[in-house]
């Protein structure tokens, strides 16, 4: 599995560099989106996996599908991928081509969950706040899961922030049944939590 990440990531890299060099990024951005749309669906990725099926039929497949929706660049990476046999990677590709995209525009993706709707004023403090902590342009995608009953949990890329109520009790549950509290040295009074 970590072996196709980074097939995924080399493939990914030699794209952004196409586009870093052509000042094609954006374009490339929207064709890698494309291509993992079209490439992502099974049906497709078993015709242009079966070793059975020509190259040359696997080719027309995919001009027939793509050569008006993609850069001829796109095209060919499309046709590169189908011809190894990885053609199955190309989601993974546009995911690792996301991530490095977001590191060159300096900006980070954040999910973040409450218990509640957030109102535009609530939605902007938090990414004021999310933006303080990562030093990014935070890009916010909000949603509501009454399950962790109050706080936020945010995801800002790989880190997870949980500060959510249900979090808090199942913390304070771990201390009470461990007999002591956090930093507890046994020389202070236990503080209330």
């Amino acid at each position: 599995m970590a072996l196709k990440g980074a097939v995924a990531r080399r493939y990914a890299e030699a794209v952004f560099d196409i586009g870093r060099e052509h000042n094609t990024i954006d374009r490339w951005r929207t064709d890698i989106g494309t291509l993992a749309e079209y490439l992502g669906n099974r049906r497709l990725i078993f015709v242009l996996s079966e070793p059975k099926v020509g190259f040359k039929t696997k080719e027309q497949i995919l001009r027939d599908l793509l050569a008006d929706k993609v850069q001829p660049d796109a095209l060919g990476l499309a046709l590169l991928l189908t011809e190894r046999g990885l053609v199955e990677l190309m989601p993974r590709v546009a995911s690792e081509f996301e991530r490095i995209y977001d590191d060159f525009k300096n900006q980070a993706k954040a999910t973040v969950t409450t218990a509640t709707p957030l109102d535009a004023d609530e939605q902007a403090r938090l990414v004021t706040a999310l933006q303080q902590v990562t030093g990014k342009t935070i890009q916010l995608t909000t949603q509501v899961d009454p399950a962790i009953l109050g706080g936020v949990v945010a995801r800002v890329g790989d880190t997870l922030i949980d500060g959510s109520v249900r979090r808090r009790l199942e913390l304070l549950r771990e201390q009470i049944s461990g007999g002591a509290l956090p930093n507890d040295t046994g020389n202070q009074s236990p503080q209330p939590a």
